[in-house]
């Protein structure tokens, strides 16, 4: 595993880990009805955890297919060159067959 996917999975080991403490501390709010300001501000983080989240998992899956996308453009690129070799190997013994 590369160092970027270890990055993202320890990344998002910690936002859960960060959602289950946000989600405990919201338990225990909403239990005190005394704190409306704190369960709001609380279920904002619980949202935006949850977002980064579900980009950083969005990230392990767009990392095997841009890997794909990348050998596919340098297989077309690396095709591409050859043929251009071919036509050009071509038009140079087209050129010497006509000289002689």
């Amino acid at each position: 595993m590369d160092n970027s996917k270890q990055d993202i999975l320890s990344d998002i080991e910690s936002t859960l880990n960060e959602l289950i403490e946000v989600g405990s501390a919201l338990k225990e709010a909403r239990f005190s009805t005394s704190f409306p300001h704190e369960i709001e501000a609380l279920e904002k983080t619980q949202e935006s955890l949850l977002a980064r989240l579900i980009h950083r998992e969005s990230l392990l899956v767009e990392e095997p297919k841009k890997k794909m996308l990348r050998s596919i453009r340098k297989e077309m690129v690396e095709k591409k060159i050859a043929d251009s070799a071919v036509r050009q190997k071509r038009a140079s013994f087209r050129r010497a067959s006509s000289k002689s």
